[in-house]
């Protein structure tokens, strides 16, 4: 709240000279589609008035931040009043301003979404593959297995559901498919995808090494 108000104390006085000019905020909001008609805090919402009351007092959107924490997320609004120097063309920028951070805003949350998702595939994936396939496979799935398969770092998804698929029809035999077998059984399609997930974690980790290394000799 400290750093809300200090952020509206030093707007306020620098535009003060040329138009009205208010902040309004809400903290800890978790979702964007009941923003605009949310009550806002602070400045001319007084905790009162959503944006959309704002709107129908003449107030305009000059400016918009938003930001993310564990609870939500914070919406900052810079609404102007009476600006004498702004034009129809100069709104019609600031609103496409506007709904550009909020694409941007959103495609991050998709990204972010993304990679939650795989961190909890390779989390899960990572107890199974140790347990079940590490022996045979290699710390790294750079092994291959009883000298025969090949090493799954080195398959995509297709390849490792397909290989499993063959391995339980008994359609895939390169000497040691009898071993293979058991376990192709009882791998579920969300425990395949979770173990893949986490051999493309030790592949990337393995290609970071690499690169890191090749810096430091070339020091």
């Amino acid at each position: 709240m400290k750093l809300i108000n200090i952020i509206y104390t030093t707007i306020f006085f620098t535009t003060l000279a040329f138009s009205q000019t208010s902040m309004c905020f809400k903290e800890n909001h978790k979702d964007l589609s009941s923003i605009s008609n949310t009550a806002l805090d602070g400045g001319e919402c007084k905790g009162l008035y959503s944006l959309e009351d704002m709107k129908k007092q003449n107030w305009k959107i000059e400016d918009i931040n938003i930001s993310q924490n564990k609870n939500g997320k914070t919406y900052i609004y810079i609404l102007k009043k009476n600006e004498t120097t702004i034009s129809s063309l100069d709104e019609e920028k600031i609103e496409k301003r506007i709904m550009q951070r909020l694409k941007e805003r959103k495609k991050q949350e998709v990204e972010e979404k993304k990679q939650e998702i795989k961190y909890t595939m390779s989390k899960n994936g990572k107890e199974l593959y140790i347990n079940k396939c590490q022996k045979c496979h290699g710390i790294n799935a750079d092994i291959k297995a009883q000298n025969t398969s090949r090493p799954l770092v080195d398959l995509n998804y297709s390849d490792m559901k397909t290989a499993i698929r063959d391995y339980t029809l008994d359609d895939y035999d390169r000497g040691r498919a009898f071993l293979m077998k058991p376990y192709a059984i009882m791998l579920s399609s969300r425990n395949l995808k979770n173990v893949y997930s986490y051999i493309q974690s030790l592949s990337k980790e393995k290609k970071v090494k690499k690169e890191k290394k090749k810096k430091e000799e070339t020091k």
